[in-house]
């Protein structure tokens, strides 16, 4: 069987069975057993597995998975994402958008504890939604902004699906941190002037707000009101950076620096932090439920020969690396209307990345691209996470049909964001750079 119809089978047969309801991990484990067993016409391909999950599984770096998980717990449950939106709106109300505004700019900022899109989103979209609908926000625009800042959560690190790439293709998870953070605050002042320009065309999109919404704070208080918060923050991306700790000690580090920061203010107790830690465990053994089908699935395309076929193939047809870039991110793009950006990675990474290496892009800058454009998943139908959560959040105060709408201009200031990076690489380069010398 020639490797296009290996690969068609197999990609055919995963979307299939997730759209039949059955989880994504199991669903990818089927799949790749199934695969393996046909290609090897019994048994005989299984024997790899055992070694290849050890050799994956028996990772330091990994553990760093539920260490970040859990600090985003810790964070959310001392209700720091709380103190943020509010001196956020302290600093930010008198401009266009007003609280659009602020809930871009706080994704932005919680997205630099939470890995996830669906934490950033429901944590700022908890505390944003009430103050929306008292104040008679336009509900497409402002739903929609919040979906898709709680987006950025991938971009800017710590980032799960980034973990997941260095991961697989062996690269420095720190590099690979330090690579989104510039294109991650690119993007969040895009989408920031975006609402700005809206709101000035039509100021009744966002109307301003006072000050004693937000609990009438000085600006004073609220910069101490958030320093907790940015000391996680700092506590993890500066050890980083300067070398000082590995990604897994920082992950560390920024959780224990959560509880104690939460026992100091008096927002975590024993209940809280133990709830907080068996549900970042239960995420955690999720998200390594996800890695090890990824593993069994990456590991059927490897032994079809769809990863050195699809090579091959896009070679001998001639055209330029940007192009072949552009085909790779619309492959994405298009799977992201089905799968999460963790799952995408996984599986696709095996294929895609060989290709890519092929082309001469640096690994770092191909990892970055890649999640810019998966960013889209969160807020894409009909399997965009983030628009669920805002449907779940707002309840009967918007349907979802609104909140597609709402998100949809935002896709495609996602894609000028990538057609940025493509012509300036250094924005994603720059800070990578620096670490290596």
């Amino acid at each position: 069987m020639e490797w296009y119809s290996i690969g068609a089978i197999m990609f055919g047969s995963l979307l299939a069975i997730m759209l039949i309801g059955i989880p994504v991990g199991f669903s990818l484990l089927v799949t790749s057993l199934a695969s393996l067993l046909l290609l090897g016409k019994g048994t005989k391909m299984f024997f790899d597995l055992p070694g290849y999950f050890f050799h994956h599984l028996n990772s330091f770096t990994l553990t760093c998975v539920p260490l970040f998980i859990m600090m985003a717990l810790y964070t959310q449950r001392a209700r720091f994402s709380d103190d943020l939106f509010r001196s956020m709106g302290i600093w930010l109300r008198r401009v266009p958008g007003s609280l659009n505004t602020v809930g871009i700019a706080t994704c932005a900022i919680f997205s630099a504890i939470s890995g996830t899109s669906v934490a950033t989103a429901a944590a700022v979209g908890l505390v944003a939604m009430p103050s929306l609908k008292k104040f008679g926000y336009e509900k497409k625009l402002a739903v929609g902004a919040l979906a898709a800042g709680g987006a950025l959560g991938i971009l800017i690190p710590p980032s799960v699906p980034m973990i997941m790439y260095c991961i697989i293709t062996e690269q420095s998870i720190g590099h690979m941190f330090a690579g989104g953070i510039l294109p991650g605050l690119m993007t969040a002042g895009i989408f920031i002037v975006y609402i700005m320009i809206r709101c000035k065309i039509n100021p009744n999109l966002a109307p301003p707000i006072p000050a004693e919404a937000l609990g009438g704070l000085t600006p004073r208080q609220a910069t101490i009101n958030i320093l907790p918060l940015m000391a996680v923050i700092l506590s993890v991306l500066l050890t980083i950076y300067f070398g000082i700790a590995t990604p897994t000690e920082a992950a560390a580090v920024g959780a224990m620096a959560a509880i104690f920061l939460g026992l100091i203010y008096r927002r975590l107790n024993l209940g809280e932090i133990l709830k907080a830690s068996f549900e970042g465990v239960r995420l955690g053994a999720f998200i390594i439920l996800i890695f090890l089908g990824a593993l069994a699935f990456g590991h059927a395309t490897v032994r079809g020969g769809v990863a050195s076929g699809l090579t091959d193939f896009v070679v001998r047809l001639g055209v330029s690396r940007y192009t072949v870039l552009i085909m790779i991110l619309g492959t994405l793009f298009i799977l992201g209307f089905f799968m999460d950006p963790t799952p995408i990675i996984l599986t696709t990474m095996p294929a895609l990345y060989p290709l890519a290496m092929k082309f001469g892009f640096d690994p770092i800058y191909f990892g970055v691209v890649s999640t810019m454009i998966l960013e889209t998943a969160a807020i894409t139908p009909p399997v965009g996470f983030n628009l669920f959560v805002m449907k779940g959040i707002g309840q009967d105060y918007i349907t979802m049909s609104e909140i597609i709408i709402g998100s949809a201009p935002f896709v495609l200031l996602y894609i000028l964001a990538i057609g940025i990076v493509i012509l300036v690489p250094d924005i994603i380069m720059f800070l990578p750079k620096s670490m290596m010398q």
